[in-house]
């Protein structure tokens, strides 16, 4: 069973600093893990629509309408963590509101996924990665480490999105009504 602290500790042992059996431990090296720890898992979360972390939801509008511009507006979903893709083309965001002139969205999205179970194995390693870039200068004061590890949490992201793009079916990369694809195929 993967845990936060599992994680963190493996970050650690990157930076070759002590582990931690809790982030409630009374050590500045937990205390340093439990800051990091959730806004760095979200940072990646935003930085790659990874697979494990993606829902659909559609969306009914709110009663209050914008004050102008837009006929509609909808609740974002509280765990948004970025949107990837939303039935129409024509909208806004604005603060946890989506506006738009359409009365019906569908939305496909990050969400905030805290159960470290259900991670990528891959992105299991980018935050580790991640975690010892960010903790490595304040634990061990090597800023060099720490450029390292970001450096190798980047090339692990792409290595990320290549796999992820081998997994989309190719008839996903082409609208229905593809002018192309019609016009060649019939």
């Amino acid at each position: 069973m993967t845990t936060k602290v599992d994680i963190s500790n493996q970050a650690l042992s990157l930076i070759g600093a002590d582990s931690i059996t809790s982030f409630d431990d009374k050590t500045s090296i937990a205390r340093r893990m439990k800051g990091l720890y959730d806004t760095s898992r979200k940072a990646l979360l935003r930085l790659h629509p990874f697979n494990f972390a993606t829902k659909r939801i559609k969306l009914s509008p709110l009663t209050q309408k914008p004050d102008f511009g837009y006929e509609y507006q909808y609740q974002l979903p509280n765990d948004l963590i970025r949107l990837i893709s939303a039935s129409t083309e024509e909208y806004v965001l604005e603060t946890d509101k989506l506006l738009t002139n359409d009365s019906a969205i569908e939305l496909i999205y990050v969400f905030d996924n805290t159960n470290e179970e259900t991670f990528d194995p891959l992105f299991t390693e980018c935050l580790i990665l991640y975690l010892a870039s960010k903790a490595a200068k304040p634990i061990t004061g090597s800023q060099g480490a720490g450029e390292s590890f970001y450096i190798q949490a980047q090339d692990l992201i792409k290595q990320v999105k290549a796999v992820q793009a081998q997994e989309v079916l190719s008839i996903q990369f082409f609208k229905e009504d593809d002018y192309t694809l019609t016009r060649r195929y019939g």
